[in-house]
């Protein structure tokens, strides 16, 4: 696994979602633990959720996996959110291995 690089939070309203220590690479079937943040732009939806993309995909199903994101809790409207995502072991779900 590469070293993990920080991006310092920036304020914008393009970037909806902001991702945290994200690593180059990550090794199948270990454990992932996804930080981000949700700007005050981003509205949560149930139905969000976190990719991990082939190298040089083209369409969101080109995933190795993904994690349903749950609905943050105690949202204060224009302020940000932090939120973590874990999962024990990264599997192949789309069957394209």
């Amino acid at each position: 696994v590469t070293s993990l690089q920080e991006v310092p939070l920036q304020a914008s309203n393009f970037a909806h979602v902001i991702f945290q220590n994200v690593a180059e690479n990550y090794l199948p079937n270990a454990h992932l633990e996804c930080h981000y943040t949700l700007t005050p732009y981003n509205h949560p939806h149930s139905k969000d959720w976190v990719g991990i993309l082939k190298v040089g995909w083209s369409t969101a199903c080109d995933f190795y996996t993904i994690l349903w994101s749950p609905m943050p809790e105690h949202i204060i409207e224009g302020s940000t959110v932090n939120c973590v995502l874990r999962t024990t072991g990264m599997s192949v779900e789309n069957g394209k291995g």
